[in-house]
């Protein structure tokens, strides 16, 4: 009778004890980037996390059973949205995943449906390094880590995006740099783009700070990122050319593109190189989207020779645009002091010719 009270009582510890065991479980999907900024995949290693015996494929096919908190980085759910629509990789082969993710995000989408959901920050970065590049992304970083998970899952995500890491991983000078000149160079072009794209630049900046990165992948982000930067900076940019100057006063043509969707207003800059030349003033400049236009640039040549002009764009706010450019000048002008003494010189010439004819004809005539 004993032993049957006593098993009884072990069997209602095990009802009444598994349930607060798995009460409260917390489970976070969270995953490095595996993208360009471009959207490209570097490699295909996301497909095997995802899958059924994958590490994110098992925390979404096999959840622990219970009451359970979802801590979701929504930077991975843009991954995986994006291989369910067909992707490929930077080699240029096809990506094999594609109805995996979509069997992954179509199971979340079931898990999640009554458990509370709590949105990572964007990319999962360090707290630490967010406040030392990028303090002034902070409340932006809460406020779209929480509405685009709430998008990308179709679902109420009540709760606010935290952070979850505050790691001060190792960054060398010439990183932070880059990262530093990178978020302004995009902040330079950001109101020339795609209002709805201007979101991709910021947030691939966050992602390179997510501390569980290796040094590899971070050094090739920040790469891409820079390169990014710089090919968009570079959309608004001047012609090459170079000039033969033959009078005095002149207007030469320089060739600006706008490769943006937007117009662009810019500013001139034109410095000569030396004094041979003197340069007029310009107004400020719009470029319309997607075109070419040529500006006379006036310059008034004050002796002949070689010069140059230092010309610069810049946008409304100062910002450089594309990379300055000096035209060679190629002076072929007779200045008016030359012009004046020759002028003179013939005519000194021609007075002395006639008087000397003038004494001959009298010679002739005694």
């Amino acid at each position: 009778m004993k032993r049957l009270l006593a098993l009884l009582a072990a069997l209602t510890f095990t009802f009444i004890a598994t349930p607060v065991a798995q009460a409260g479980t917390t489970i976070y999907l969270t995953e490095p980037s595996h993208r360009q900024i471009n959207g490209q995949f570097i490699d295909d290693a996301l497909a095997d996390s995802i899958s059924f015996t994958g590490r994110l494929g098992q925390l979404v096919f096999n959840p622990p059973i219970g009451e359970r908190t979802w801590v979701i980085d929504p930077a991975l759910i843009d991954d995986v949205t994006a291989m369910a629509g067909g992707y490929t990789l930077t080699s240029g082969v096809a990506g094999t995943a594609e109805l995996a993710a979509k069997s992954w995000l179509d199971q979340l989408k079931l898990d999640v449906r009554t458990d509370p959901i709590i949105p990572m920050v964007y990319g999962n970065p360090s707290s630490y390094w967010v406040s030392q590049l990028s303090p002034h992304e902070a409340n932006y970083l809460l406020t779209i880590s929480q509405s685009r998970l709430a998008t990308l899952l179709g679902v109420d995500v009540t709760n606010p995006a935290v952070y979850h890491s505050n790691s001060h991983f190792s960054l060398t000078s010439a990183d932070i740099n880059s990262l530093k000149d990178d978020a302004s160079q995009f902040a330079a072009t950001a109101s020339y783009i795609d209002p709805t794209k201007i979101d991709i630049s910021r947030l691939a900046l966050i992602r390179i700070l997510n501390p569980d990165l290796t040094d590899d992948r971070r050094e090739y982000l920040i790469r891409d990122l820079t390169g990014a930067a710089y090919s968009q900076i570079h959309l608004v940019h001047l012609g090459p050319g170079k000039f033969t100057v033959t009078s005095t006063h002149q207007d030469l043509p320089i060739t600006l593109t706008n490769g943006f969707p937007l117009d662009v207003k810019v500013n001139l800059y034109v410095i000569p190189t030396n004094l041979k030349v003197e340069v007029g003033t310009l107004p400020q400049i719009v470029i319309p989207a997607k075109s070419k236009i040529q500006v006379m640039v006036p310059i008034t040549v004050l002796t002949s020779g070689t010069s140059g002009l230092n010309v610069e764009l810049t946008s409304t706010h100062g910002n450089l645009l594309g990379d300055s450019v000096i035209y060679p000048l190629q002076l072929s002008v007779i200045s008016p002091i030359a012009t004046w003494f020759t002028t003179g010189a013939a005519i000194v010439l021609f007075v002395a010719a006639t008087f000397q004819s003038i004494r001959r004809i009298r010679r002739r005539q005694r």
